[in-house]
């Protein structure tokens, strides 16, 4: 894979066993320091075709991430960071050990989080006593850590009050002016008008359009 191209997909298809095939011959890539929406309503294969990038659902066709085949191990995912749509964390755990936990995994500074002060609950707070915004927030967190070359991030902002959803938006825009690449899914494409730099979208788990957006 060339420098220019942070994600390349190739002929990706998924079936669950006899099931209507949730992802049919996908092709597209992505170059770095873009943001691209992946639009589609439920069930159009979104969600899917982020875990198929991230690793962990199986595929036929080929998928490149940062010039490395996704085959589920380690090496593969190192360069991205993944916020699933259901958010699931260590209830027990605090704030400060759920962030030193994955910075270690990562190899990244617990303390370079790309948000304000305020934007997480208190360090000693349980994971099991959080609210769903609060979850949600912690869990890009987690997500961002260590500035991946990749976020899959999908619904990001689901549970997010308005001031929850800039944070998000201005860290995202600070990250892509380094270089970052983002594939964010979402079911309201047009809530990130003027935002994101191109939309690709999904239907019966085809893509049915790929476009670049003006004015991003």
């Amino acid at each position: 894979m060339s420098d220019d191209v942070v994600v390349r997909a190739t002929g990706v298809g998924k079936r669950y066993g006899r099931l209507a095939p949730t992802l049919v011959d996908i092709n597209f890539s992505v170059p770095p320091g873009s943001i691209v929406t992946l639009a589609g309503s439920n069930g159009s294969g979104k969600s899917t075709l982020l875990r198929c990038i991230a690793g962990l659902a199986k595929y036929t066709g080929s998928i490149e991430v940062c010039g490395h085949r996704v085959n589920g191990t380690v090496d593969s995912r190192r360069p991205l960071g993944y916020l699933p749509q259901v958010v699931t964390l260590p209830q027990h755990a605090t704030v400060a050990e759920s962030i030193a936990f994955f910075a270690d995994l990562r190899g990244a500074d617990p303390m370079d989080l790309p948000f304000p002060d305020g934007f997480l609950c208190d360090a000693q707070t349980r994971v099991g006593t959080m609210s769903g915004g609060q979850k949600q927030r912690l869990a890009l967190a987690v997500a961002l850590l260590g500035a991946p070359r990749l976020l899959l991030l999908d619904e990001p902002v689901a549970n997010l009050d308005e001031e929850g959803r800039a944070a998000v938006w201005q860290a995202l825009l600070d990250l892509r002016a380094q270089g970052t690449t983002a594939l964010i899914a979402s079911p309201s494409p047009k809530d990130l008008v003027g935002f994101v730099d191109r939309t690709v979208v999904l239907r019966d788990g085809k893509i049915v359009d790929d476009r670049e957006e003006v004015g991003s």
